[in-house]
């Protein structure tokens, strides 16, 4: 599997987020917003086409990322109900699974940096 493309893909979240964290809406600094893996590399997500994939990725603020009791990670249920974060056995592609777009709408993620409506 070829190494992605970081700055590549960097920029694509950043559009595609429009400067806003992809969970909470806050306004994102462009140099410092983390990239979030829906399916963690550690939970199987390493040997996965979409690992890197648009789908798999969502720009967020760092403090909505790691830390605190809201974040994506310290409230594994939530994030997981809300497609933030995806189970481990996942046997499907992340662009089927839908995501809770800044606390408002649900969406599909595509591989082109853009959302699509959950209908």
């Amino acid at each position: 599997m070829p190494a992605p493309n970081w700055p590549r893909l960097r920029d694509q979240l950043w559009e595609r987020s429009q400067g806003r964290c992809e969970v909470s809406g806050l306004a994102l600094d462009r140099d410092t917003f983390d990239v979030h893996h829906r399916l963690n590399k550690g939970m199987g997500g390493t040997t996965r086409p979409w690992r890197d994939a648009l789908t798999n990725l969502l720009a967020l603020d760092p403090l909505i990322h790691n830390s605190g009791p809201m974040s994506v990670h310290a409230n594994r249920p939530r994030s997981e109900q809300r497609g933030y974060l995806l189970p481990k056995l996942l046997m499907w592609p992340p662009a089927f699974m839908p995501v809770y777009l800044h606390g408002v709408r649900w969406v599909f993620l595509t591989d082109v940096g853009d959302y699509r409506a959950v209908s």
